[in-house]
C-alpha cells in the first residue's frame, strides 16, 4: 500500500486518466449535445492534472532522497525506467495498429519517420515539431513530461533558494512571469500557424502547470494551505467553471493555467476525501499504463464498433455513456496487467541500478 500521505496523489491521477478517457471517447461520437460535448472536451485538462501531480510527487521524492550520492544521475535513471519501457511497448502496439487498420488511429498519431522514431525513443520528441505528437496517442505529454524531468534538477533547487531567501509566495511571481512568456509566445505564433500546437504542447507553454505543482508542494510543506472544504469546494467549482468557459471561448492559451488553478482546490478536497484502495485511487495507481493503452478502447474499438453498428442520434448520449464505462473497465484491466508485468519490473530495475 502507498503511504497515506500519497493516497490523494494517486486519486488525482485516477481522476486525470478518467477525464482523458472521457475526452477521447467523446471524439468518436458526432451528435452529442453541446453541453455534453463541452464537458467531455474539458477532459483534455486531465493531462494538466497529471503534470501538477507529477511535479508534486517529484518534489516529495527530492526531499526524501536529499543527500543521496549521484542524486541527479540516479534521478534520470529512475525516471527513464519509470516511463520509457512502457512507452516503447505502446510505440510497437500502435505501429502494428496503424500498419494493419490505419483508419482506427487516423488523427491520433504523429508521422512515422526515422527522425521521429529516434526522437521518440530518446523521449525528446517534445522538442521537435515533426515528432512532438508522439507515436502513441497522447504521446506529446510524455515528451513534455520528460522535458520537465530534464529541467527539474535545476528548477527545484532554484525554487528552494527563492523560498528560503524570501518565502514560497515569491514563486507566484515566477509563475506569473512564465505564464506571461507562454501567452506572448502563443500570441506571436498565432493559431493559424501550422506549428501552433507544437508550441502549445511544448514545455515552454506547459511549464506553469508543473510550477503550480512545485508551489503547491512548498505551500503544503509550510503548512500554509490546509484543507478547508467550506472554502475549497466552492473555489473548485468556481475556478473549474471559469476554466470550462475558457475552453468554450476557445481561449486555449489560458486553458492550461486556468485548469491547474482549479486543480489546486481539487487537490485539497482529495487530501480530505481520499481513501486507501478506493476505486479512483486504484485507477490512479495504474494510470500511466491506462494512459498508454486507453485509445485502443476509447478510439480504436469504438470506431470499429460504430463502423458496424449505426447508433440513432437520439441514443448517442446513452451510447456514449455506455462506451465510457466499457472503455474505462477494459483499460483498467489492461492497465493493471501492464502495471504488474511491465511497469513494476522496470521500476524495480531502475531502483536496483541506483541502489
Amino acid at each position: 500500500m502507498r503511504p497515506n500521505k500519497l493516497l490523494y496523489v494517486d486519486t488525482m491521477r485516477g481522476w486525470a486518466i478518467l477525464m482523458v478517457i472521457v475526452c477521447h471517447q467523446a471524439q468518436a461520437f458526432r451528435h452529442l449535445s453541446a453541453p455534453v460535448s463541452l464537458l467531455a472536451s474539458y477532459g483534455q485538462t486531465g493531462v494538466f492534472l497529471f503534470f501538477l501531480a507529477s511535479a508534486f510527487t517529484l518534489c516529495n521524492s527530492a526531499v526524501e532522497r536529499s543527500g543521496e550520492p549521484n542524486q541527479t544521475w540516479n534521478f534520470f535513471l529512475r525516471r527513464f525506467f519509470r516511463i520509457a519501457p512502457l512507452y516503447y511497448v505502446g510505440i510497437a502496439l500502435f505501429w502494428m495498429i496503424k500498419s494493419f487498420v490505419p483508419q482506427l488511429v487516423k488523427g491520433y498519431l504523429g508521422e512515422y519517420s526515422g527522425t521521429a522514431l529516434a526522437a521518440n525513443l530518446v523521449l525528446l520528441h517534445g522538442l521537435q515539431p515533426g515528432a512532438f505528437e508522439g507515436l502513441v496517442p497522447g504521446g506529446w505529454s510524455i515528451g513534455t513530461e520528460w522535458a520537465f524531468y530534464l529541467l527539474f534538477p535545476a528548477l527545484y533547487p532554484a525554487c528552494c533558494w527563492l523560498r528560503d531567501t524570501w518565502e514560497w509566495k515569491v514563486l507566484l511571481l515566477l509563475l506569473a512571469a512564465m505564464a506571461g512568456v507562454a501567452a506572448l509566445l502563443l500570441a506571436y505564433v498565432g493559431m493559424n500557424n501550422s506549428i501552433y500546437w507544437f508550441w502549445y504542447d511544448s514545455i515552454i507553454n506547459q511549464l506553469p502547470e508543473f510550477l503550480v505543482g512545485i508551489i503547491l508542494f512548498m505551500a503544503v510543506q509550510d503548512g500554509a494551505f490546509r484543507p478547508n472544504l467550506r472554502r475549497d469546494v466552492p473555489a473548485f467549482l468556481f475556478t473549474g467553471a471559469l476554466a470550462i468557459w475558457v475552453l468554450y471561448a476557445h481561449l486555449f492559451g489560458a486553458l492550461p493555467l486556468a485548469s491547474a488553478i482549479s486543480f489546486v482546490f481539487l487537490f485539497n478536497i482529495l487530501r480530505v476525501t481520499s481513501t486507501s484502495y478506493g476505486l479512483v485511487e486504484r485507477i490512479g495507481r495504474a494510470s500511466y499504463s491506462m494512459y498508454v493503452f486507453h485509445t485502443v478502447f476509447a478510439v480504436c474499438a469504438t470506431r470499429a464498433i460504430l463502423g458496424i453498428v449505426a447508433i440513432p442520434e437520439s441514443l448517442e448520449t446513452a451510447a456514449f455513456a455506455a462506451a465510457c464505462g466499457g472503455s474505462i473497465l477494459a483499460t483498467y484491466l489492461v492497465g493493471r496487467a501492464s502495471e504488474k508485468l511491465i511497469e513494476h519490473p522496470f521500476i524495480a530495475l531502475g531502483r536496483r541500478l541506483t541502489a
